[in-house]
């Protein structure tokens, strides 16, 4: 369907582009990489959400997909409002491995998002550090780096929060710290969506994220519903 899109240069597959609502860090003409969410991919190209540079800089996307962290070269299109374009690229190369990384194992499985509901828990996290009692939430959209958090309630852009998930039944709660990078109403219910970046991920931590999604898709493959 979205080969369409690519008539000017090679066919990308769809399977190796950021999914609508994923997150991608850009770094754009040297600054600092800055998370960002996809709103969506059209044959204009991809928008963003937020501000990111001016038309005519260029750009590098790194982002996870089902065939492992990509890297995409592409320049701003256009930037208007709360949203910037970037221009389709003409091709996506795998991101390289850093130094002393493994090439192996959990590292080689970038996960695909979990696009399921499940329960958990949060409360806010100033400063890196939770404080108060865990309060009852939805997530969904879990992945190696961020997840949905959904509530009754507003959060700011930029609000430290921490997640409780229990990924397996009868085994000790993990606590995720995460940022809120995005927010929006959810029609539907009146209640409110945020994407949240997760920070300070452990090896640990993210074995039990990769063994807790692949279980899940498992379960859905299994029921018929993945």
């Amino acid at each position: 369907m979205l080969k369409s899109l690519f008539s000017r240069g090679p066919s990308i597959p769809a399977s190796k582009l950021p999914n609508a609502n994923a997150f991608v860090d850009v770094v754009v003409a040297g600054r600092a990489s800055r998370s960002v969410s996809v709103d969506a991919v059209t044959a204009k190209g991809i928008v963003v959400r937020g501000v990111i540079g001016r038309p005519g800089e260029s750009a590098i996307l790194l982002y996870d997909s089902g065939h492992g962290r990509l890297r995409a070269a592409t320049k701003i299109t256009g930037a208007s409002g709360e949203r910037t374009t970037l221009a389709m690229p003409a091709r996506v190369t795998p991101a390289s491995v850093s130094p002393g990384g493994s090439g192996g194992g959990a590292q080689k499985r970038q996960t695909v998002r979990l696009d399921a509901l499940v329960p958990g828990m949060w409360r806010f996290a100033p400063g890196g550090k939770g404080t108060g009692e865990f309060v009852k939430a939805n997530i969904r959209d879990i992945s190696r780096g961020g997840c949905s958090l959904i509530l009754d309630r507003e959060l700011k852009r930029g609000t430290s929060v921490e997640v409780q998930l229990r990924l397996r039944e009868g085994g000790a709660p993990l606590v995720l710290l995460g940022e809120v990078m995005r927010q929006e109403r959810i029609a539907s219910s009146g209640r409110f969506s945020h994407g949240l970046r997760f920070h300070g991920i452990r090896p640990e931590e993210d074995h039990a994220i990769v063994e807790f999604i692949n279980r899940k898709q498992a379960e859905l493959r299994s029921r018929g519903l993945a």
